[in-house]
């Protein structure tokens, strides 16, 4: 059986983090790290195979539609390099059907502040940034601490889904939270979470349960795995009354606020909202031409979750509108005075009044032929 690392280093680059992400699934679900799913594969029977594989596709159940398929997909590659290959029957109940596409809602402001109101501190921290800044969730999983500065936040190619790097903005109050709540208490959660595996892997004395233990010194923003983040943003969502489903899946998910930034934002400047995102296109045209922070600073009183701070934000925008329009004032002003005092040494110039005497001659000369 071939090593997962073998198997993809065979597979394009923009595509190596899906396949690994849905063999992570995988390997957790049967209980293995990844690197150890060779051996896993070797010792299983046909029958138990495919019962895990049926387990585990109907365990994506609360994933999107395209999600569930892709996850699948992806493990069913690594068996088909490996020889394995799985009975049409059987395959049939493992890869999730098409059917009618169940798309994520969009949240308003109003409902996403009911979600943040029942979310731990890396929840609410989490929804904020997915909901100021249009980012995905494995995007803000990922960013570290020194790629913010101030408003900003620098994402890198290798964080993206395009592998295009870009900047994204958050609203003061993300900023606020962030500095003031989170990252002060962010090292309590480093230690609870690194607690919370001491009873799982810490019983082990071997090295590839060892190398599963939480580390304290994580500098990303949010230091957790993407889909743990989903199960604390799920629970929020439930708690707050959004816990609707169609069928077995969940009509609200946390990639809903992604749509709701793209609504809100789109709904003022569209292309603002595209760049924001990262949609092709849109890195390579329009970005250069909108001054972002200044279009963002026109919109983020909207996706403010508290009223204070929506009037806060407004009113500094406003200001600062106001003060350029007093500095051009007082620009057109200062012209204005140049001009006058301009005119008036000229009318003192003897040389100006021998001057506009030629003009006024050649005037006369000119009209009279």
């Amino acid at each position: 059986m071939y090593p997962v690392a073998v198997f993809l280093s065979r597979r394009k680059p923009e595509t190596i983090k899906v396949y690994k992400r849905s063999l992570e699934r995988f390997a957790a679900h049967v209980g293995t790290p990844i690197d150890n799913l060779p051996e896993y594969l070797e010792g299983v029977s046909k029958e138990k195979l495919t019962g895990d594989l049926i387990t585990f596709a109907d365990s994506l159940k609360s994933m999107g539609q395209n999600s569930q398929r892709n996850t699948v997909a992806s493990v069913m590659s690594y068996l088909s390099y490996n020889d394995i290959t799985i009975p049409k029957a059987q395959r049939t109940q493992i890869v999730p059907k098409k059917g009618d596409v169940i798309r994520d809602k969009a949240l308003s402001a109003e409902e996403v502040k009911r979600v943040y109101e029942f979310l731990p501190p890396i929840g609410k921290a989490s929804l904020l940034l997915l909901f100021t800044t249009g980012m995905r969730i494995g995007e803000i999983i990922q960013v570290k601490e020194s790629e913010r500065e101030g408003k900003t936040i620098h994402l890198k190619g290798s964080y993206t889904k395009n592998g295009r790097e870009r900047d994204v903005m958050m609203t003061p109050e993300c900023v606020t939270y962030l500095t003031d709540i989170w990252i002060p208490q962010k090292q309590d959660y480093l230690k609870s979470a690194q607690n919370r595996n001491v009873g799982l892997i810490g019983q082990s004395r071997t090295p590839e349960k060892k190398a599963g233990m939480k580390s304290l010194h994580d500098d990303r923003i949010i230091p957790c795995t993407q889909s743990t983040l989903y199960e604390i943003l799920m629970r929020g969502f439930k708690n707050a009354g959004f816990g609707d489903k169609k069928g077995d899946k969940f009509l609200y998910h946390p990639h809903g606020l992604r749509k709701s930034f793209r609504s809100i934002v789109g709904s003022q400047n569209p292309d603002l909202a595209e760049i924001l995102m990262g949609h092709e296109g849109y890195l390579s045209s329009s970005y250069v031409r909108l001054d972002i922070v200044k279009e963002y600073e026109k919109v983020e009183h909207l996706l403010s979750l508290t009223s204070n701070a929506g009037m806060n934000s407004r009113l500094k925008v406003l200001e600062k509108e106001n003060a350029a329009l007093q500095e051009r004032l007082a620009q057109v002003e200062q012209a204005q005075t140049t001009l006058k005092a301009t005119k008036a040494r000229a009318h003192a110039d003897p040389l100006y009044a021998e001057l506009l005497k030629r003009l006024e001659g050649l005037e006369s000369e000119l009209k009279g032929k």
